[in-house]
């Protein structure tokens, strides 16, 4: 809550400058300081309002209402600024002063502090104050793990100058460097935030201090100059994300062969691992001690006819914690083959092929004739259960499986088993479950950026184009045969001077747009006063997948004729674009590249 003070200020001697109120309750007390000035005496900074704290920058004070052919004096907080040129006119007196140092009494992004003008002619208590901002150079506030542990992000107490994807190096020394792993990446997230992927060898934890450059940091109006270097120290995140494992090995061995039992996954780096066995004392006593990613139970360790479960977690270096993946294991009269399965690192996506590799390992206490050939047969299903055959996704023969791009659906389900027979006839499978993950939408916003007449009754914006990658795939798309269905529209226009578009007319509610593909923007309609152009974006919505296209109208005075540009193909090698006019006569350039 809060208590509204009003006081009586008493009187104040002349040329008194600031008073400060200091206002006490129970104990504690909070101050509030104010600004003395001559009523119809009036100063503004039009230029050089903010400067670093070293100072020795120009501002311009514009004095209005003084005493005719003043002469006048400038402080700025409690330090005389020099007045370098000073020009006299009826509209008011310009005076050009050289800003002094500011040491502030604490830390903070920037200081307000006034520059107070006193007259020098007459009465001296004529005083008129404006404010100034003393700026810091930027200094590293946080630098926090996002919740997978690949990404740290180094947060500024400030908006900086940076931006795009410098090297590292411009931050930091090689062997500092080093902490993130063999060739991070740096990108500024926001001009407040700088993001470094870590690679291959990072050994950066939470706890970790890391030294900072920063001499090319600065404010983003440049006014703070750059800093200097410094130590941060890199926090574990709020909200870990758990890893997701899979504990893969045989279900059947013979009692002289061992179970290789390994943990997949994406776990990360210096992971650790928790094995357990619940239901077989000997097993649980074998597996409990290791820590690594695999284990190996020996058959003779479990009884005939008693399979065992065998339980494994993994905890990331952040601490996050899986959930348990658990695998049956049974010992077997009659030994099948040791059956393994290899699969393409996750991601799965529907536009790209799934490999998958399987081996068998005959059983050292194998029946004679189990030695003569091996056959592999796969059966690929949707969902999480095996079918038949005749209801398969896909079936194939022989060590290896190819899942063409396309085959699957993102966002979906598939079970896949390999069923191995030896020579004996004896069998054994290995199964999997993955995931195909849900590509993002493509938005299609055909013809671009364009120029309007800003009374314009009527723009065209088409994203009717817009498909679902998981539905009809890119080659249909560029084909324009993708038929994608489901997808929802929003439109939103925002003006360039920020906010968003609202009625020229009535209550001048916020602009709204038909839920379509293609809409009809009126110009016309619209309050664009002082407006160069507006940014018109548009959201596809499908389930939980969102994505955006903007496109900018530039707002012309007169009538223009439209012109379009789409990209009609492309391919590794060469990219298409199609232009639209009523009058032809085109011409083309490229600029960005």
């Amino acid at each position: 809550f809060a208590t509204e003070v009003v006081a009586e200020v008493p009187a104040v001697a002349s040329g008194a400058g600031v008073s400060e109120v200091v206002v006490s309750s129970g104990g504690s007390s909070a101050t509030s300081s104010f600004q003395l000035i001559t009523p119809g005496v009036t100063v503004s900074c039009t230029a050089g309002c903010v400067t670093s704290l070293a100072g020795g920058s120009e501002a311009t004070l514009v004095v209005v209402g003084f005493p005719s052919g003043s002469m006048y004096s400038v402080k700025v907080g409690d330090n005389a600024a020099q007045i370098s040129t000073m020009q006299f006119s009826a509209a008011g007196d310009s005076l050009t002063v050289v800003l002094p140092g500011y040491a502030p009494a604490s830390s903070a992004a920037e200081h307000k502090v006034w520059a107070t003008v006193t007259s020098l002619v007459g009465d001296a208590s004529v005083s008129a104050a404006a404010q100034l901002t003393y700026r810091e150079p930027p200094k590293v506030v946080s630098a926090v793990f996002d919740s997978t542990g690949m990404l740290v992000s180094i947060s500024f107490d400030q908006d900086t100058n940076g931006g795009g994807a410098p090297s590292c190096l411009s931050y930091f020394l090689p062997t500092d460097l080093a902490a993130f792993g063999a060739s991070p990446k740096c990108v500024w997230a926001s001009a407040r935030a700088l993001t470094v992927t870590l690679s291959h060898g990072a050994t950066v934890v939470p706890g970790s201090q890391v030294a900072i450059i920063l001499d090319t940091v600065s404010s983003l109006d440049g006014a703070s100059g750059v800093g200097t270097g410094t130590t941060f120290t890199v926090l574990a995140p709020d909200v870990k994300q758990a890893p997701t494992i899979l504990l893969t090995g045989p279900n059947g061995i013979g009692a002289c062969d061992s179970a290789r039992l390994t943990v997949e996954g994406t776990v990360g780096r210096d992971a650790t691992y928790a094995w357990s066995c619940f239901d077989n004392s000997a097993v649980d006593a074998i597996v409990r001690t290791q820590t690594g990613s695999s284990v190996s139970v020996p058959g003779s360790a479990i009884p005939i006819g008693a399979p065992v479960t065998v339980s494994a977690t993994a905890t990331t270096f952040l601490g996050a914690l899986s959930a348990p993946s658990t695998i049956r294991v049974a010992a077997k009269s009659v030994p099948p083959p040791v059956v393994a399965m290899t699969l393409d690192p996750e991601p799965y996506k529907r536009s790209t092929g799934i490999s998958a590799f399987a081996s068998a390992q005959l059983s050292a206490c194998a029946p004679p004739g189990a030695t003569l050939q091996i056959s592999f047969s796969w059966v690929v299903s949707a969902g999480e259960l095996p079918l038949p055959a005749p209801q398969a996704v896909a079936v194939a023969s022989g060590s290896s499986l190819y899942i063409p791009p396309g085959t699957l659906q993102g966002g979906q389900k598939y079970h896949i088993r390999c069923l191995v027979v030896d020579g004996a006839g004896t069998t054994s499978s290995v199964e999997r479950v993955i995931r195909v993950s849900s590509a993002p939408l493509v938005v299609s916003l055909l013809g671009g950026d364009r120029l309007a007449f800003r009374g314009s009754t009527g723009v065209t914006l088409d994203a009717s184009l817009s498909y679902d990658p998981d539905q009809c795939g890119e080659a249909a798309a560029k084909e324009g045969s993708c038929q994608s269905t489901g997808i929802v529209y929003a439109w939103e226009c925002a003006l360039s001077s920020g906010g968003l578009c609202r009625s020229g007319t009535g209550d001048r509610a916020v602009a709204s747009f038909a839920t379509l593909g293609v809409i009809s923007v009126d110009p016309s309609r619209l309050s664009l006063e002082g407006e160069s152009f507006v940014e018109m974006k548009v959201s596809a919505r499908k389930g939980e997948r969102v994505s955006t296209a903007v496109a900018r109208i530039s707002l012309a005075d007169q009538l223009v004729e439209e012109v379009l540009v789409s990209l009609q193909s492309y391919s590794a090698t060469r990219v298409s674009f199609v232009g639209s006019a009523a009058s032809g006569g085109y011409a083309w350039s490229i600029s960005g590249v």
